[in-house]
């Protein structure tokens, strides 16, 4: 059925045109399957007061305001109502707090569905991405550099063993922070991805799968990333199936790993191929969006 959905979510605008970020894209699915979307939030409008007049609520984690603030509905409105958590590894105490507020909870961090486990319809609901934005095309045919890791200014230490390691073998690395979330990324950082033969991810607070995981693998190119138990990456994915693996923050293995893909590149090739494969038909916003409705028009 098509229906009337109140879309929360921050809207950023830079020089005159609308961020595209993962929120904007379900918020846009939407209305491409036939429902009259109504987007709220900061940047755009706040709840209507004639809230009843819709069908459902779909409040999306997407991040801070520019000035740090959390953008969540924050009460109970009197029709039935989702939350799609994605740093529950970030803001646990507020995430547990506010899930009263809705019907229906799905979460992205596997490590911590123990905060909604009294709550009586709790999903969960992993990172996904958008083929639109980081596919094979934008893969270099002749990559600058070995190795390369993608992250938040904050978490950029996160690739320092990789760092070391490169820089004892002689390899060729691109380290660079994501750029801010109310800036145009998309397709800077996909082209920045593609110009690196071979992929570095290391998650933070147990959050895997994160978005680096599904972007990489979504690209098609090589991915080594730590193989942590108490995450939701064993959920999914395999290891030397889907990624090359190390252990999680000991990095233990991780230069046998770096050595591995850069001296078998088939190989290599062949565990991206079955990642592509996996996160183009599980792992994209469009099966997160199909999860959330299949659930809520119940």
């Amino acid at each position: 059925m098509n229906a009337r959905i109140l879309v929360n979510r921050i809207k950023y605008v830079f020089k005159d045109q609308e961020v595209i970020t993962y929120s904007k894209i379900f918020s846009d699915l939407l209305q491409d399957l036939g429902h009259e979307v109504t987007v709220t939030g900061w940047g755009s409008q706040p709840i209507p007061e004639d809230v009843s007049k819709y069908d459902f609520l779909i409040d999306l984690d997407s991040g801070r305001t520019p000035k740090g603030n959390l953008q969540f509905v924050g009460k109970k409105l009197p029709i039935i109502s989702a939350v799609w958590y994605v740093d529950s590894h970030g803001h646990p105490t507020e995430h547990k707090r506010s899930a009263k507020n809705y019907d229906h909870v799905f979460f992205c961090v596997w490590a911590k569905r123990d905060l909604f486990i009294k709550h009586p319809s709790a999903h969960w609901c992993p990172n996904a991405t958008d083929y639109t934005y980081f596919n094979s095309m934008d893969k270099s045919p002749k990559p600058k550099f070995d190795f390369g890791f993608f992250g938040s200014k904050k978490g950029l230490d996160r690739a320092d063993p990789m760092k070391a390691i490169c820089e004892k073998r002689g390899w060729s690395y691109d380290i660079r922070q994501v750029s801010h979330q109310d800036r145009h990324r998309w397709p800077y950082l996909a082209r920045a991805m593609g110009d690196c033969k071979v992929l570095f991810n290391s998650g933070q607070k147990h959050d895997g799968p994160n978005l680096r995981v599904m972007e990489s693998m979504n690209m098609g190119i090589p991915l080594i990333t730590d193989k942590d138990p108490l995450s939701g990456m064993d959920q999914i994915f395999d290891p030397n199936l889907h990624y090359i693996p190390y252990e999680a923050y000991t990095y233990k293995g991780l230069e046998e790993s770096m050595e591995w893909a850069i001296n078998n590149p088939e190989k290599a090739m062949v565990i991206a191929r079955n990642a592509q494969w996996k996160v183009q038909t599980e792992h994209q916003v469009v099966n997160r969006l199909n999860q959330i409705m299949s659930i809520i028009c119940k």
